[in-house]
């Protein structure tokens, strides 16, 4: 039975999304376990994750990065969203709701661009010394396309929703920056450099209006001329520009804003916090706040809450509880700990039972080798998960 402190606790209380409810404010963010079957498909091994994060009574969980083309991949073992891999999506929704049926299950769906790995091709959304293909505006029409048959797809499988990826420097991403200047009405201004996603979000909400949809982005990359800056010369953070760029997407219906910054591969620190830049968690609260600020009406989904590991709760309580963002997120706890929410609900001194990710980045080590991904301390399932 939950104390009385529990039951008021705002992480604890329920959200309405777009017609539906998500049951607490605790997120389990997109962690790629590079685990799929040839083709991309839905395995064993993604199966079990999810069972394992369906038993932990997240509000809401991500699946994946999923892939919206084949010809386009970060992972090699990356999951691909297309009719030939729906019965295995199918699958997933299903085993995931036969446990819980009240956790929001949504699809992460992604182009990786130029972050596609080096076994796949690349497209980049403008020019500049990389020697990569930029990609033409009939393409981008593809793209579109792409992204919508994709969001037909999740619904059909069962998710609730899309959590469109637009940041860590994959595709849509890139559109936002400065240094975008792209001359057929999807670069320049901050209207057209938004175009591209408010017009995938505008084109899935018309056709599929109960489903939501949402998308992931970095507020600030940490490199010259990209999010977060106001020019394509400039490095200093200025927020002024990028909040204008998520405008449009705004007005386009988007549901939520998932917050996050810096490109994996670039700025690592900044995106996923390490013991030695361990400040840069408050840098995050920052972020989703100023989005949460200019778009109230939006819901707003922090990230980087595993970095507060012992004292995660506390910071998402009081966020949560002061309207700073809507959602607290966690990523690699929920590899270290799937079951991680239902510990905390299920006694007042559960927390003392969490398997606390190690702010190692053995996790980030193996995604990055190409090799499946699990928490290096505690396994697949975590200790005492079984």
């Amino acid at each position: 039975m939950k104390s009385g402190k529990e039951k008021e606790n705002p992480i604890f209380s329920e959200y309405k999304l777009s017609g539906k409810v998500a049951k607490n404010r605790l997120v389990a963010q997109a962690m790629e376990i590079n685990s799929a079957t040839a083709g991309g498909g839905v395995g064993p091994e993604i199966i079990e994750r999810y069972q394992q994060l369906s038993r932990g009574g997240w509000g809401i969980v991500f699946v994946e990065a999923i892939s919206i083309t084949d010809e386009y991949l970060a992972r090699k073992n990356g999951l691909v969203i297309n009719k030939k891999n729906l019965d295995g999506f199918k699958r997933l929704v299903d085993d995931f709701k036969k446990i819980d049926d009240k956790s929001l299950l949504m699809f992460q769906i992604t182009h990786s661009g130029r972050k596609s790995g080096d076994f796949s091709n690349r497209i980049k959304a403008y020019d500049d010394d990389e020697e990569i293909p930029v990609v033409s505006e009939s393409g981008l029409s593809e793209i579109r396309d792409l992204f919508m048959e994709s969001a037909e797809l999740a619904q059909k499988a069962g998710a609730d929703g899309v959590d469109i990826k637009a940041c860590h420097g994959y595709l849509l991403g890139e559109f936002f920056r400065p240094l975008n200047r792209r001359t057929d009405g999807y670069g320049g201004t901050v209207e057209d450099r938004g175009r591209l996603l408010a017009s995938i979000i505008s084109s899935i909400k018309d056709k599929l209006p109960d489903f939501i949809v949402g998308t992931r982005i970095s507020l600030y990359e940490g490199i010259r001329g990209g999010c977060g800056t106001n020019g394509p010369d400039e490095v200093i953070e200025d927020l002024r520009d990028m909040l204008k760029v998520l405008s449009g997407i705004a007005d386009a219906g988007v549901d939520f804003f998932n917050v996050s910054a810096g490109i994996p591969t670039i700025t690592p620190n900044l995106t996923r916090p390490s013991e030695d830049s361990i400040f840069n968690l408050y840098h995050h609260f920052r972020y989703a706040k100023s989005v949460k600020d200019a778009f109230p009406d939006v819901a707003t989904i922090g990230s980087a809450y595993s970095v507060g590991r012992g004292n995660a709760i506390e910071f998402a309580t009081e966020n949560v509880g002061k309207g700073y963002t809507d959602f607290a997120g966690f990523g690699r706890q929920n590899l270290a700990d799937p079951l991680f929410p239902k510990k905390l609900m299920d006694a007042p001194h559960s927390k003392d039972s969490v398997n606390y990710f190690l702010l190692c980045g053995g996790c980030s080590g193996l995604l990055r080798k190409q090799k499946k991904v699990y928490c290096i301390k505690y396994g697949k399932k975590g200790t005492n998960n079984n």
